[in-house]
């Protein structure tokens, strides 16, 4: 190989090595973009490179987009709850602070198509630290690629997220990081609500404590008279 050659050979690799770097610097340092449910109902932040794409079978009380790219995706579905439709806020939290177990992911992921049916959900919890409870799996694609989903309920609504990975790359910090943005578009509102009811049953039982407080000393009086 000729000295000429071989330096033009040398020149065009570290050309590659370095669009290489910039490609994945780039992808790594990708901005977020905010989804919005398109009733208004919450929101969550995804990497801006990842377009967003109606969820095919998508119906008026089950309706879904997936959020990814063509190595992994995130499909998720907002589901219309009759159950928790007009109930308290405090009861709707309360509904879900015990996990609903690995078979009733398995029924959800089967009816919104997030594999062929040959997928399996490996663990099933639930996280308490924050003012709604959230519901936490962890699956295994048709090809027996790690997944993971998270549920977030409202009054009348149930979020599921589901995200995996096509290839071999770990994204878990990506969709976690997903997973933590989302938002409910009522979560303040929802949470005075809470508040209020929580100072009011405060109040009511600072005034029976009084009131009987009140009767005790006013029969220990009449007692004394005797």
């Amino acid at each position: 190989m000729s000295k000429r050659f071989l330096a033009a050979a040398t020149l065009a690799a570290v050309s590659a090595i370095a669009a290489a770097s910039m490609m994945v610097s780039a992808h790594a340092q990708a901005g977020l973009k905010t989804y919005t449910d398109p009733q208004g109902r919450f929101t969550l932040q995804h990497p801006s490179n990842w377009p967003v794409d109606p969820l095919s079978g998508s119906t008026e009380a089950n309706q879904g987009v997936v959020i990814g790219i063509a190595d992994a995706e995130c499909k998720v579905i907002a589901s219309r709850s009759d159950q928790s439709l007009g109930k308290p806020v405090a009861a709707v939290q309360a509904a879900y602070q015990t996990s609903i177990g690995q078979a009733s992911w398995k029924v959800k992921a089967d009816a919104f198509a997030i594999w062929d049916r040959r997928g399996t959900v490996t663990a099933a919890g639930v996280e308490t630290g924050g003012a709604w409870p959230v519901q936490t799996a962890e699956f295994t694609t048709d090809d027996g690629k790690p997944g993971y989903a998270r549920l977030q309920a409202r009054p009348g609504m149930e979020v599921w997220m589901f995200c995996n990975s096509f290839d071999s790359r770990d994204r878990k910090a990506i969709f976690d990081q997903i997973f933590s943005s989302f938002a409910g578009a009522n979560d303040a509102a929802l949470q005075a609500e809470v508040d209020a009811a929580a100072a009011a049953r405060a109040a009511t039982e600072a005034a029976n404590a009084a009131t009987a407080a009140a009767n005790a000393a006013n029969a220990q009086k009449q007692k004394k008279k005797r």
